[in-house]
């Protein structure tokens, strides 16, 4: 006599997500908000009279964009195969169009937007960063 058992009365087997998605999204992430936080230095550094300091805010908001990028494909493979959420994309994605903006900004000297806007991306940067890591 053989038994078997239906797919109702069946074992369910639950693979766990991989983590390493999980600690790619929580550095890129970080490594964004600081490069992000580095440029109110350089713009203090520059309002100090350290003139050389407009050259490297330029270049370190490059970086940062870039960095904010990589945290987007961070961002999604934290989603696939790392089974998190999908809107940390978005987020990215977002705070990527935002530095956009905020170039054009201070390339056209708009400082009364450029300054807020400045304070606004690194704000939601940190706070993404506090998420990742807050994240289980």
């Amino acid at each position: 006599m053989t038994t078997t058992q239906s797919r109702a009365d069946a074992p369910v087997v639950r693979r766990h997500a991989p983590r390493w998605p999980c600690w790619v999204f929580r550095i890129t992430s970080t490594v964004a908000a600081i490069m992000l936080f580095d440029q109110t230095v350089f713009a203090g550094q520059f309002l100090s009279g350290s003139y050389d300091s407009l050259h490297v805010h330029r270049e370190n908001a490059t970086f940062a964009g870039i960095s904010v990028l990589i945290s987007a494909v961070a961002a999604v493979l934290q989603r696939w195969p790392g089974r998190g959420p999908w809107w940390p994309i978005l987020a990215y994605l977002g705070l990527f169009g935002l530095i956009g903006l905020q170039i054009v900004l201070g390339f056209s000297r708009a400082i009364s937007l450029h300054i807020p806007l400045g304070v606004a991306i690194i704000l939601l940067a940190t706070a993404l960063a506090v998420w990742a890591w807050r994240r289980r």
